[in-house]
């Protein structure tokens, strides 16, 4: 007999639509959240309820401003992040294809990814000064050390007595891209790049509070605080979260595009 295939809980009920359990957690600590506020167990002027927050959205997407901040936070995090893949996956490949080259520039990568991308901010403020370019350069430097790192591994992983059979076969290098480093970098790639958007959006959101731009989530996180307006705070942290995990998602439909192999090897 085959293995047994775990599928999704359905409703015993006919016709009736399942609670999705993903989120069953999610709209459980936002009704307790909403219960605490509204029955008075929970008061204090730094919290904010649902509804309250809900409402705070809802007036800045008529004004527009909401969708401006989160409209320049995006922009940021993608340009920074299609920047540093770039570079994240040619220094990969540079630093993998070798294994002594890899020894050799290990230890520097080691020492750069131990350097936060704030202080990496501060100096290149003293560069480029307090435009966006510090700001994006320093979300593509952290992009660029994370893709890195996966995309040597991945490289460097690579089945030996297979490239031995193909250069004995006089592969040109593009067919062992084809044939072999593809298999093993295009998961590396998606993994990588899923994680350099989530730290992307954070290194965004930090920048944009710690030099004041003139749009952005950071800087309306910032400015809720200032102001003591909790429920623009709190909204600012959600639509944050949304983003990230709108981003984390999109990342895991394409790898059930682009990689079909490793669906059909996990079932």
């Amino acid at each position: 007999m085959g293995e047994l295939t775990q599928t999704p809980a359905r409703s015993l009920v006919p016709g009736k639509w399942a609670w999705p359990r993903p989120h069953l957690g999610v709209w459980l600590c936002l009704a307790g959240w909403s219960l605490l506020l509204d029955t008075g167990l929970l008061k204090h002027r730094a919290l904010a309820g649902p509804y309250a927050i809900v409402r705070a959205a809802l007036q800045d997407l008529r004004t527009g401003s909401l969708l401006v901040d989160a409209a320049a936070s995006t922009a940021r995090v993608l340009a920074g992040v299609l920047l540093g893949f770039s570079a994240g996956v040619a220094l990969g490949l540079f630093s993998g294809l070798r294994p002594a080259r890899n020894e050799q520039l290990e230890p520097s990568l080691d020492f750069l990814r131990a350097i936060p991308p704030l202080l990496v901010f501060s100096a290149l403020m003293l560069v480029f000064g307090y435009g966006e370019q510090a700001r994006v350069l320093t979300i593509a430097w952290a992009a660029l050390l994370v893709v890195s790192l996966h995309v040597s591994a991945a490289v460097a992983s690579v089945h030996r007595e297979r490239l031995r059979t193909l250069r004995a076969m006089r592969a040109s290098p593009l067919q062992l891209l084809r044939w072999l480093y593809l298999y093993e970098l295009l998961p590396a790639c998606l993994l990588s790049l899923r994680q350099a958007l989530a730290g992307g959006l954070v290194v965004t959101v930090v920048t944009e509070m710690l030099v004041g731009a003139p749009h952005g989530l950071g800087t309306r996180a910032l400015s809720a605080q200032i102001a003591y307006d909790a429920p623009r705070l709190y909204g600012a942290m959600l639509i944050t979260g949304v983003l990230g995990h709108a981003s984390s998602k999109a990342i895991m439909w394409l790898e059930r595009r682009v990689l079909p192999w490793r669906k059909s090897a996990q079932m």
